[in-house]
C-alpha cells in the first residue's frame, strides 16, 4: 500500500504518488500482465467523517487526553445558518464532518483513514481522499475477480467509518499492451452497480491512457497553456505593455506551472513536444518576438530554460527524492528486469541531481546557439526599458522583425527598399541606417548599450 497525505510539500508529494502509479503499471507491462485499476470516488468525504470515531483514533495514536479534549472542543461546537435574500434559517448544529478549508482538516482525515485495509492481491495508492486500487494478473478475468473482492472488503470499512463511496462515479481502466484486446473493458460490480470503464481516466490531474503514451494528457495540457497565454497576452499591446519582469514572472507562474504539472510522469513521452508549442508562444509574448523567430533564441531572450530541459531536471529531482527521502513511496525500490526495449523505466533511465539550477544551465548550454546570448535564468540587459523598446530590442537581437525584406518574404508588401534609399532594408541595415540618429553593432544589442537602446527606440516608433 502506498499512502501519502497532504502536507507543506503538496505538489512534490502528489507527483511522487503519480510516479508510483506509473511505475506499478509499467511493471505490469514488463511482466506481460494486465493491470486493472479502480479509481474510487467518495461523496462529500470531509462532511461524513464521524467525529467520535475520529477522536477515538486520535486518542489511540497520541495517548494524549488533553490534546483529544482540545480537538473535541474545536470539532463539536460548530453551528451554521443559511441566509437567502432577506430570510434566514434557524441555527443548526454540525454533528459530523471536518471544517472545510481548515489547515488541520487534511491531517485529521489522514488519521481517520490511516487504517484502511489492504485487500489481498491488490495494491492501493492513496493520496488524501483519492484512492487508486490496482490488481495485476495474466488474464482480465482474474483481475476482475481481485478487484471485485477488494471493493467488497473496502465496502465493509467504509460502512464502519461512515464514509459514502459513490459507485456511479467510480471509474475503472485496464492497462496492457495487447492491442488486439484494446477494446476489452473491465467487468467489475460494486454495490450492484457496474463500474464505468474509462479509456483515459484522470488520477490527481493526470490522464492515464491504456498504454501510457500520455497523448491525451499532453493535448489537455497544451490547451490549458494556450488559454493561459491569452490571459498573459492581455498584459501587452502593440504600443504598451507590462514591465518585462512582470511578464516573465506571470508567464512562469501562470503558463509554465500548468505546462510542467507532474512532468516527471509524462515528460519523456514523445507527445510532450506538443506542450512545447504552447510554451514557445508564452516566451514570444514575454519577449515580444514574432512567430518566425527561431525557438533557440526565444528562451535566452526570456531568461527561461527550454521546456525539455526543465522537464528533465524535474524528473532528476524526483529521482533524487526517491533515493534519499525515506518518506517517498518508492524509496528503496529497484527497477524490474527489462523485457521491452521500447520502455524506459523511470527508476532505470533517470539520473538524480542535487543542484537543479546548475544542471539546467549545463543542459541548456548544450542546446544554445554559439553566437547568441548566454543561457542564464534571468532577463538579458534592457529589461528595464519600456515595453515597445524592450520588444524591438529583442527583435533586433533575433534579426527577425518587420523590416521591408521580411515583409516581402511574408507577402505583406512588394517594396523592399528603405526610406534612405538602401535596397533591401534588412534587420542588419536598421542598425546603421542614416535615418536613425544613432547606430550600433550586434554586440551592443546584447549588452543593451545606450546607442543600441536609441536604435531600438527609434525603430519601435517607425515600424
Amino acid at each position: 500500500m502506498y499512502v501519502l497525505g497532504l502536507d507543506t510539500r503538496i505538489t512534490t508529494v502528489s507527483v511522487s504518488m503519480k510516479v508510483s502509479v506509473r511505475i506499478h503499471i509499467e511493471d505490469g507491462y514488463e511482466a506481460g500482465a494486465v493491470t486493472g485499476v479502480v479509481f474510487v470516488d467518495l461523496s462529500a468525504v470531509y462532511d461524513t467523517v464521524n467525529i467520535r470515531r475520529l477522536l477515538w483514533k486520535v486518542s489511540k495514536l497520541t495517548h494524549d487526553r488533553k490534546f483529544v479534549g482540545i480537538l473535541g472542543e474545536l470539532l463539536h461546537n460548530r453551528r451554521f445558518q443559511v441566509h437567502l435574500q432577506s430570510g434566514q434559517s434557524r441555527w443548526r448544529k454540525l454533528r459530523n464532518g471536518l471544517p472545510q478549508g481548515s489547515v488541520l482538516a487534511p491531517t485529521l482525515f489522514n488519521i481517520y483513514t490511516n487504517d484502511q485495509p489492504q485487500p489481498p492481491n491488490t495494491t492501493s495508492f492513496i493520496y488524501a481522499d483519492d484512492l487508486a486500487l490496482a490488481a495485476q494478473a495474466k488474464s482480465f478475468e482474474v483481475v476482475e475477480t481481485y478487484l471485485s473482492a477488494a471493493l467488497e472488503d473496502l465496502d465493509i470499512y467504509y460502512r464502519e467509518n461512515a464514509l459514502k463511496p459513490n459507485p456511479a462515479k467510480t471509474q475503472s481502466c485496464a492497462y496492457h499492451l495487447r492491442n488486439r484486446m484494446a477494446n476489452r473493458k473491465l467487468d467489475v460490480v460494486w454495490r450492484g452497480v457496474r463500474i464505468t470503464h474509462t479509456d483515459c481516466p484522470k488520477y490527481l490531474g493526470i490522464t492515464l491512457d491504456r498504454s501510457l503514451t500520455y497523448k491525451t494528457n499532453c493535448e489537455n495540457v497544451k490547451k490549458k497553456v494556450f488559454s493561459r497565454n491569452n490571459l498573459l497576452r492581455r498584459l501587452t499591446t502593440s504600443k504598451s505593455g507590462a514591465a518585462p519582469n512582470v511578464l516573465r514572472i506571470t508567464g512562469l507562474a501562470l503558463c509554465f506551472s500548468a505546462g510542467e504539472y507532474a512532468c516527471p510522469v509524462w515528460g519523456r513521452s514523445t507527445h510532450s513536444k506538443g506542450v512545447d508549442v504552447a510554451l514557445n508562444e508564452t516566451c514570444r509574448i514575454i519577449t515580444g518576438c514574432l512567430k518566425p523567430t527561431p525557438v533557440q533564441m526565444l528562451y535566452p531572450l526570456a531568461g527561461i530554460a527550454p521546456p525539455a530541459v526543465r522537464r528533465n531536471v524535474a524528473a532528476s529531482l524526483e529521482k533524487m527524492r526517491q533515493e534519499t527521502d525515506h518518506r517517498h513511496p518508492l524509496h528503496g525500490a529497484r527497477p524490474p528486469r527489462s523485457r521491452l526495449k521500447s520502455r524506459n523505466s523511470f527508476l532505470a533511465s533517470v539520473a538524480p541531481v542535487k543542484d537543479a539550477p546548475k544542471t539546467r544551465i549545463e543542459q541548456w548550454e548544450e542546446l544554445a546557439l554559439p553566437d547568441f546570448l548566454p543561457p542564464v535564468e534571468r532577463l538579458p540587459p534592457g529589461y528595464d526599458q519600456p515595453w515597445p523598446v524592450w520588444k524591438y530590442l529583442n527583435r533586433l537581437r533575433a534579426q527577425v522583425g518587420r523590416c521591408r525584406e521580411n515583409l516581402c518574404k511574408w507577402g505583406d508588401t512588394d517594396d523592399n527598399s528603405c526610406g534612405c534609399g538602401a535596397i533591401p532594408q534588412t534587420m542588419r541595415h536598421l542598425l546603421c541606417c542614416p535615418l536613425c540618429p544613432d547606430s550600433c553593432i550586434v554586440e551592443n544589442l546584447y549588452n543593451a548599450t545606450d546607442n543600441a537602446v536609441c536604435v531600438a527606440k527609434y525603430w519601435a516608433s517607425k515600424i
